[in-house]
């Protein structure tokens, strides 16, 4: 998600990966649970057929502390921003974190909305 003001400037940029990931503690190689005790141990974060995910974000507007009449104002700088959200499928093989990607990538879906502040 990347959220920009109408100038350009990029004022917030962020992305979340979706994918089941195991919460259980091994030792190396060794097994120390059985399988059966390890299930439960899963935190689903992976985006699910036919459900509505819904995230929130808290994006600051820009803003400059000026002084007016000897008190200190809080002004914003830009009072509407274009927020872009996409959603890609990253294929396994590459890794996320270091932001390299496999060669396969698809843009499933894409929005951007303008938000405004009054």
């Amino acid at each position: 998600m990347t959220a920009k003001t109408k100038d350009g400037n990029e004022v917030f940029n962020t992305s979340k990966i979706y994918t089941p990931q195991s919460a259980a503690k091994g030792r190396g190689d060794k097994m120390v649970y059985g399988p059966h005790r390890k299930s439960g141990l899963i935190a689903d974060t992976s985006l699910q057929p036919g459900q509505t995910k819904t995230e929130t974000f808290e994006i600051k507007f820009p803003y400059e502390d000026v002084e007016r009449e000897g008190k200190k104002v809080r002004e914003v700088k830009a009072k509407e921003m274009d927020v872009t959200v996409q959603l890609w499928y990253l294929p396994a093989g590459g890794d996320h974190k270091k932001g390299v990607v496999g060669k396969d990538k698809y843009l499933f879906f894409e929005t951007t909305k303008t938000v405004s502040v009054k």
